[in-house]
């Protein structure tokens, strides 16, 4: 059985074949019609790698954007929560210091 691990190896065996197949009256101008489409096939590859890590890239930033707002967020609701523990303190504080240190 033929194990083809990727597509330049599958690729190969596709010129083989038709390189068989047509001869030798047809040879060169086969194999420069397969050369121009491995090299479109390349080039093809190579243009939706860069748009997919485009892509992928812009995700990734979108991303950041949005934990960096919900991270802020946060930490305003938490500065938020202390201010008021801190008032509540101080009021407590304030109410034991009226009161003679009697609860």
């Amino acid at each position: 059985m033929l194990m083809i691990g990727n597509l330049g190896d599958f690729l190969i065996v596709v010129v083989v074949f038709i390189l068989l197949m047509a001869g030798d009256k047809n040879a060169a101008k086969n194999a420069k019609s397969i050369g121009k489409f491995l090299g479109e096939l390349r080039s093809r590859q190579n243009e939706f790698k860069n748009e997919l890590m485009r892509e992928l890239n812009s995700i990734d930033e979108d991303e950041k954007v949005v934990q960096s707002k919900y991270v802020r967020d946060l930490s305003q609701d938490r500065v938020k929560e202390l201010e008021m523990k801190i008032k509540q303190l101080q009021e407590e504080l304030q109410r034991l210091k009226n009161s003679g240190g009697k609860n």
